[in-house]
């Protein structure tokens, strides 16, 4: 014989809900107060930095990392393919020259002097928040999210059996 126990059971066949939904990261917020969404509808975005690469540069040109500066072909801030050559030596015989090429396609974040690394970043990775949820936009919070209102019918409880078997 089976028997359930339902302590706390509520259901209510139409209650207002209210979501919040926020950026892990500060962001974008694309929807304003007031607006209608839909469960696949984007209300906020970020962009997460892309993934930092070290490229030990004087280790390849046989260089000194304070002179650095002086063979790199691309500088900070600057756009780079992968297989572009980031930096290269400048000898006297041309068989002699050495390059180094990127290992990514990204941006040169950092050209460092003291240790003679570039620092090499890849494109940053777009992060969609999406509404989860059909509702009204209720609150905006700037740079984070949202709060979404919704009706719906709520269900609660704990439900569980017994089963007694001769």
């Amino acid at each position: 014989m089976a028997h359930i126990y339902t302590p706390g059971l509520t259901v209510t066949p139409v209650t207002i809900v209210t979501k919040k939904r926020l950026l892990p990261i500060p962001g974008t917020v694309l929807v304003g107060q007031s607006d209608v969404v839909t469960s696949e509808n984007v209300v906020a975005r970020a962009e997460l930095p892309g993934k930092v690469h070290v490229v030990n540069v004087v280790n390849q040109l046989g260089i000194l990392p304070e002179d650095l500066k002086d063979f790199m072909t691309k500088r900070e801030g600057e756009n780079i393919r992968k297989g572009e050559v980031l930096a290269e030596n400048k000898p006297f015989i041309k068989w002699l020259k050495t390059t180094v090429a990127s290992p990514i396609t990204g941006t040169v974040e950092t050209v460092s002097g003291a240790t003679g690394q570039v620092l090499l970043r890849e494109p940053p990775r777009r992060l969609d928040l999406c509404a989860y949820v059909d509702g009204v936009v209720v609150e905006v919070i700037p740079g984070q999210g949202v709060r979404i209102e919704t009706a719906c019918a709520f269900i609660q409880g704990i439900f569980g059996g017994i089963l007694r078997t001769s």
